[in-house]
């Protein structure tokens, strides 16, 4: 396990993540979002499941699974894919920068595409800022923290 591996907690090991924030819609609208997100390992494959709802006037509760490759002894980037939580599937990176984590994506026709950043503020605590876009439009933003309930 690397240095960076060692100093994460989100991703690097199991748990169950409570999440707050804010998701702006593609007029900077803010909406309050809460729910759940649980990381398990299985020996060959890290699953990122999460349930999301933003509440809109229209109520609305996203599920998405993650699929990772588990990070390697020592390496600091990883790959996943994701066929829910889009108009099609996704594809993306994990990346170990210090205190940071982050996750370019896009979907396989180039269409869809994101970034996220989680930044580490505690041991069990991380700041999440991010955005999707379809084509040249943005399509929502979110601001979240994310704390370990395991």
């Amino acid at each position: 396990m690397s240095i960076l591996q060692t100093l994460h907690s989100y991703l690097v090991r199991p748990g169950l993540w409570e999440i707050s924030g804010r998701h702006y819609d593609r007029h900077n609208n803010a909406y309050p979002q809460r729910g759940r997100l649980v990381v398990t390992h299985e020996p060959d494959l890290w699953i990122i499941e999460t349930e999301l709802t933003i509440t809109t006037e229209e109520t609305q509760t996203l599920h998405s699974r993650c699929e990772v490759q588990p990070l390697a002894p020592g390496a600091t980037h990883t790959e996943w894919k994701s066929e829910t939580g889009g108009p099609e599937p996704v594809f993306g990176l994990f990346v170990l920068v210090e205190d940071s984590l982050m996750s370019p994506w896009q979907s396989r026709s180039g269409d869809y595409w994101g970034q996220e950043m989680l930044v580490q503020v505690g041991p069990k605590e991380y700041r999440g800022r991010g955005f999707a876009f379809l084509r040249n439009e943005k399509v929502f933003a979110w601001s979240t923290r994310l704390v370990n309930d395991s």
